[in-house]
């Protein structure tokens, strides 16, 4: 009888956590759809025509800006392209280099490796 009355008292515990749950979720939903709607509505309220002149923001930032001439760094930048590149095709050289002097030792070994196998093939033939 214990444990049917534990058993209730478990389901009923569950059924109240729930509903809590879920009036507190509803309440929190409630809340949150309000503040959007007030932050929305202070939004709409930013674009008052009192308060236009008749320029955007972005157009009187523009107004603001200095601009600086890029004649003098523009051949600059040209020459350390050209740097740049030439460091480039040294370096593609080299490896370049690199690669046949690797191929060709490569070889070398496998020439090497082949006239050994031959030699001992040639002596166990004889023996």
């Amino acid at each position: 009888m214990a444990k049917k009355c534990i058993g209730k008292f478990v389901a009923f515990a569950a059924l109240t956590g729930a509903v809590a749950a879920g009036v507190s979720y509803f309440l929190k939903y409630k809340s949150f759809n309000k503040e959007l709607d007030e932050e929305f509505h202070d939004f709409e309220g930013d674009d008052d025509e009192e308060d236009f002149d008749g320029s955007l923001p972005h157009e009187a930032e523009a107004l603001e800006r200095t601009y600086v001439t890029l004649s003098e760094k523009k051949s600059e930048a040209k020459e350390m392209a050209q740097e740049a590149a030439e460091d480039v095709k040294d370096m593609a050289e080299q490896a370049v280099e690199t690669v046949k002097d690797a191929v060709q030792e490569a070889v070398k070994k496998a020439e090497d490796m082949a006239e050994t196998a031959t030699i001992e093939d040639d002596s166990s033939a004889q023996s």
